[in-house]
């Protein structure tokens, strides 16, 4: 619903670049310095086109990302920033949390070797992954949030209370019989 000037939009193709005024469906397009855009967005003319969002599935595999570097820590900081935004894998937050470490989600170990390796090669950032043992992730209801159990932690021995990337509440579990059991 916004009108915007791009005066430096690119179409992409392999290692190519080449400015362009007008795009067609299905050109790739980069936008250089417009930061409120993020990957898959679309641009249209037409007025109240929208789409269903790219379904995100629930991580299976968690671990902690430790920066064993500290002189370091912005580039790993902004190559992860960056990358989580591509939505190869998930960032959560354990409540209570001694150390601000992020913990990640993915569906399957591999995108945490890809994200290691993206991070070690574009950003110059060594990682250290620290595996966890959860393998069940459950998005709380916010009207269940303040739940005796949720609330007062009352949760199956190594169950732990997360918040994803928009705040929600997640419990994660280690194994199916702790979540029926919860």
């Amino acid at each position: 619903g916004k009108t915007l000037r791009l005066a430096s939009s690119h179409r992409v193709f392999g290692r190519e670049r080449e400015t362009v005024d007008e795009a067609f469906p299905g050109d790739v397009i980069g936008l250089v310095g417009h930061g409120g855009f993020g990957i898959g967005d679309t641009l249209t003319e037409e007025e109240g086109l929208t789409f269903e969002p790219m379904p995100q599935f629930p991580p299976e595999c968690f671990a902690l990302l430790h920066n064993p570097v500290s002189s370091a820590y912005k580039r790993f900081r902004t190559g992860l920033e960056h990358l989580l935004q591509e939505g190869a894998v998930q960032a959560f937050a354990l409540k209570d949390a001694v150390q601000n470490i992020p913990l990640l989600g993915a569906v399957g170990s591999l995108q945490f070797d890809v994200l290691q390796y993206r991070l070690e090669s574009e950003y110059g950032a060594a990682s250290r992954l620290e595996p966890m043992p959860w393998r069940i992730i459950r998005w709380v209801e916010p009207e269940c949030v303040d739940h005796e159990a949720v609330r007062d932690g009352k949760l199956p021995m190594g169950c732990r209370l997360a918040a994803d990337a928009a705040g929600r509440t997640v419990l994660l579990f280690n194994t199916d019989w702790e979540l029926k059991y919860f």
